[in-house]
């Protein structure tokens, strides 16, 4: 979904940065960034386990004690989820600087970036707003995810079996190394690697994808996000692991089930314009093309 003009600064003016540790280029850029929003007036929050700033007048405050406006990151789709897995608030718009390897989610370039940002102070921009996943087992709560859930084997080089319910409905059964249930923002990530198709960021749900079966026991499925699915680990002895959006993992036993659905929750990026087709064809079509 897209928002039109949205008011991106409170009365509170107030902006978090967060950057990809331990790389200098980075910690340039958020210096950079950080003495931008100071001239603008605006308090800067900074991530000291994740970004030095030298700026005087910025105020060093770990990601989870975050309390602004929007949080800037510098780094690529790996540093965002690492922002958002520890904001005490992940509605928070975020607005990213790309220094990754792909960067798909991020909006600005080292070289825009001020300028974009100049732009979104005075609400010449739009929110994205994406859906999230809700997981667990049981009363058993996971992490929600932007990106995916990705149950996996607990040993490595082993294969788990699925029983799969969509709704109380059994769907399919089978082997594969994993199995992930993606968003649409997700769907470009782990899922598309993994053999998945795109959702357009329009299509009101999940994809289902196995990873490696054999023999093709287990099918990719597109399903409603209005309803449940369920992963069951039905092979003895055989434990995994849930994996949410590559940062956190959640132990998972043989017989459990992991469901998942639409979370409550959303996360919102800062773009100037609606780029999602733009980002496909310039970000993940081969670089050799």
């Amino acid at each position: 979904m897209i928002v039109e003009s949205p008011r991106i600064l409170s009365d509170r003016r107030a902006v978090g940065l967060v950057g990809k540790p331990g790389r200098i280029e980075v910690e340039r850029i958020a210096n950079r960034v950080a003495e931008f929003l100071l001239t603008k007036d605006i308090d800067v929050q900074v991530d000291p386990g994740s970004c030095n700033v030298t700026a005087k007048k910025a105020a060093p405050t770990p990601i989870e004690e975050m309390d602004v406006d929007f949080v800037v990151t510098i780094g690529g789709d790996g540093t965002i989820l690492y922002a958002l897995s520890r904001l005490k608030d992940r509605e928070t718009p975020l607005f990213c600087v790309n220094r990754g390897n792909v960067g798909f989610l991020t909006e600005a370039s080292t070289t825009t970036a001020l300028g974009a940002l100049e732009k979104v102070i005075q609400n010449k921009c739009i929110l994205e707003v994406n859906v999230n996943i809700a997981s667990g087992v049981g009363d058993r709560q996971f992490e929600e995810a932007l990106n995916e859930v990705y149950v996996v084997s607990r040993i490595p080089g082993r294969l788990l079996t699925f029983q799969v319910h969509l709704d109380d409905v059994r769907i399919d059964y089978g082997r594969a190394d994993g199995a992930m249930v993606a968003t649409p923002c997700g769907s470009t990530a782990y899922a598309l690697a993994a053999g998945g198709s795109i959702l357009s960021p329009n299509v009101n749900g999940f994809i289902f994808v196995p990873v490696c079966p054999p023999r093709f026991e287990l099918k990719s499925v597109v399903i409603p996000d209005s309803s449940i699915l369920e992963m069951e680990l039905v092979k003895p002895g055989a434990p995994g692991l849930a994996v949410i959006d590559g940062q956190t993992r959640w132990d998972v036993e043989p017989s459990e089930s992991v469901w998942v659905k639409k979370a409550e929750g959303v996360t919102r990026f800062i773009r100037m314009y609606d780029n999602y087709w733009d980002r496909v064809n310039t970000r993940l079509v081969p670089r050799t093309l």
